[in-house]
């Protein structure tokens, strides 16, 4: 018996955040894309909340409010990305998603700036709780038209969900997206996230190098890398993909500390 697209539908779940908020366009072009595949279940922040990164609401409850999302049911929280994928996870879902998708975040979530990324903390969390992730980043902070962005996650998420495309354990799919036309993007590029590629200093206004006053954080271009990294594939046309694996542990690390503290001339453990 052949499956009806309602059917096929019915058999993927897939959770969609952000940390652009549940207004942004980046959220409605990953809604608009992944729609298609699969029932969706929305828990983004009901504001924008930026620069979250893996951060956790802990000194007071969350607020959900139950809103309706394009005709489909979606969740607008008071808190962090995190908390969205969180509470999107272990309480308001109706099974555990086949996938989790953050984004499309309005700017490039490249080199050390992924340490800071809301978008990338909530697909962080994700993966952290078992759920293959992926997140999505274009290069612009000013929305523009995403028809490509909505073609590339339909294209990703629909290997993820065939079981085509499998990612380790705890590993995040990072997707920078150039902000070109179709026809001008030069192809795909799996390359390793840049380690600093950017200047960044801040800008004093209202008051003198010591006197405080307000500060603004400015970034700058850095020395290129004789490396292709996602900051200059992006950058040079391409869409990068990076997986990020969070095992934060440096096992090399712990054979040298063995050698040196566990040398028995030294203090018993």
């Amino acid at each position: 018996m052949i499956e009806t697209e309602r059917q096929m539908k019915k058999r993927y779940y897939v959770l969609i955040s952000n940390d652009d908020g549940i207004n942004s366009a980046g959220l409605a072009a990953a809604y608009e894309a992944v729609s298609e595949l699969a029932e969706v279940l929305i828990v983004a922040p009901d504001r924008e909340r930026s620069g979250a990164s893996h951060s956790l609401s802990v000194t007071g409850p969350l607020k959900a409010e139950k809103v309706r999302y394009k005709g489909n049911t979606a969740y607008a929280v008071s808190g962090t990305p995190v908390d969205c994928v969180k509470l999107g996870l272990l309480r308001l879902a109706r099974r555990k998603p086949d996938l989790v998708i953050s984004g499309v975040n309005h700017g490039p979530n490249i080199s050390q700036f992924i340490l800071y990324s809301g978008t990338i903390g909530a697909a962080t969390e994700a993966a952290i709780l078992g759920i293959p992730a992926m997140a999505f980043s274009i290069d612009t902070y000013t929305p523009g038209p995403m028809e490509f962005a909505v073609k590339y996650i339909r294209y990703l998420a629909g290997l993820a969900l065939d079981g085509k495309l499998k990612l380790k354990k705890h590993t995040v799919l990072n997707v920078n997206l150039p902000n070109l036309p179709e026809e001008k993007i030069r192809g795909v590029k799996i390359v390793p996230k840049g380690m600093k590629d950017y200047n960044e200093t801040y800008k004093s206004e209202g008051g003198g190098k010591h006197n405080g006053g307000y500060y603004w954080h400015i970034i700058g271009p850095g020395k290129n890398s004789a490396k292709m990294t996602d900051s200059r594939g992006v950058a040079g046309g391409y869409v990068t993909v990076t997986p990020l694996l969070f095992d934060l542990n440096d096992r090399a690390a712990m054979k040298g500390l063995s050698k040196v503290l566990l040398n028995k001339n030294n203090i018993k453990t």
